[in-house]
């Protein structure tokens, strides 16, 4: 069992490291902007000084107006009017622009909700799994330790589309703090039940 654990936790280990690192990158490091910004402006500006969803629909419903405005009077005029091949020009242009940002934030909103959620449960399961260990149910105590952060693993694993929100940002922030306390857990668990002590030294 002791090579079980051993292998697990190198695992684990570099999972966990590698995505903390990878965190603080996409934080701090990872270059924002294009060359092509320029042509985009300013509606990125506003979009990425958003301080919460409101603000981007406070943006948002006069472009709506306007777009709706206009179908309407296209339709009027001619009742098979499309407008697929009109999203490149205003007020369409911004209006998808705002619509996708919305519904990015609010994605990445849903998500912090569930990192916290499931990182809790596999905490939880983590500490059962360590205290299962000491009673001497060790394999009980092992799957527990697996699963517990295996969700923890899974949850706080990087996230690669989105950037540019607020939103985005705070995800990623919620993910790179959780990984280092992730990291600091797995540490105590590993210190805790000995795992690298030798054979000889094991309770």
């Amino acid at each position: 069992m002791k090579a079980l654990h051993r292998t697990l936790a190198i695992l684990a280990s570099l999972f966990l490291v590698v995505q903390t690192v990878r965190h603080a990158y996409v934080l701090w490091l990872e270059p924002r902007t294009s060359v092509l910004d320029r042509f985009d402006q300013p509606l990125k500006d506003e979009i990425a000084a958003a301080t919460s969803v409101e603000d981007l629909v406070k943006r948002y419903e006069p472009v709506r107006k306007e777009a709706d405005r206009i179908k309407a009077e296209r339709r009027a005029a001619d009742p098979k009017a499309h407008f697929e091949d009109e999203r490149e020009v205003e007020p369409f242009k911004s209006e998808v622009t705002l619509r996708e940002a919305i519904t990015n934030w609010e994605q990445r909103a849903k998500e912090v909700y569930s990192l916290r959620f499931y990182w809790v449960v596999g905490f939880i399961l983590s500490a059962a799994g360590v205290a299962t260990y000491l009673r001497e149910h060790r394999w009980l105590g092992t799957t527990l330790l697996i699963v517990g952060f295996s969700e923890i693993i899974y949850w706080t694993t990087p996230t690669f589309f989105g950037g540019g929100i607020q939103e985005f940002d705070r995800l990623v922030e919620n993910k790179l703090a959780l990984s280092v306390v992730s990291v600091v857990i797995l540490g105590l668990t590993l210190r805790l039940l000995n795992v690298f002590e030798e054979d000889g030294r094991t309770p």
